[in-house]
């Protein structure tokens, strides 16, 4: 068994690899991971046809949040200072923005730009459940598979 582990070190976008020890040296980081247990929570969307998701974590740009919707909002968002991107994590919900209309399914992800309206519609015995990203840098899609 060896006494050292590969790590890849990434900055700035670019990557190192190297070898290290099993037993870092010890790094001061101000925070640690956690686990955080979404399922059961409530956001005010899913009570309240107006209501918000629920702010999971922010930071300098971002904000990560949890939607559980149970009806149609009753108007149209524009987010002016984020790009958007919901994440369908359970169940199906119907997003309608001034493009399209989109049937969001589990394993699937929706991007929508800054300054484009949408709205969003599940059914009240849904169990619809999805990730939202809101990003205030420009978000491109770098993957292969586009709809």
């Amino acid at each position: 068994m060896s006494d050292t582990v590969k790590e890849k070190l990434t900055s700035k976008g670019v990557n190192v690899l190297f070898e290290r020890a099993k037993e870092p040296e010890a790094f001061k980081i101000d925070a640690k991971s956690e686990v955080i247990k979404y399922g059961s929570l409530n956001p005010p969307n899913m009570e309240k046809p107006d209501g918000p998701p629920m702010k999971l974590l922010v930071g300098d740009g971002v904000s990560i949040e949890l939607s559980k919707r149970r009806a149609v909002m009753p108007f149209w968002h524009r987010n002016m200072d984020f790009d958007e991107v919901i994440i369908c994590v359970k169940g199906q919900a119907t997003w309608k923005t001034e493009n399209g209309e989109y049937q969001l399914n589990a394993g699937e992800m929706l991007y929508i730009p800054r300054g484009m309206a949408h709205t969003a519609a599940a059914s009240s015995d849904s169990d619809y459940m999805a990730i939202e990203i809101k990003a205030s840098s420009k978000l491109e899609n770098k993957s292969a598979v586009k709809q």
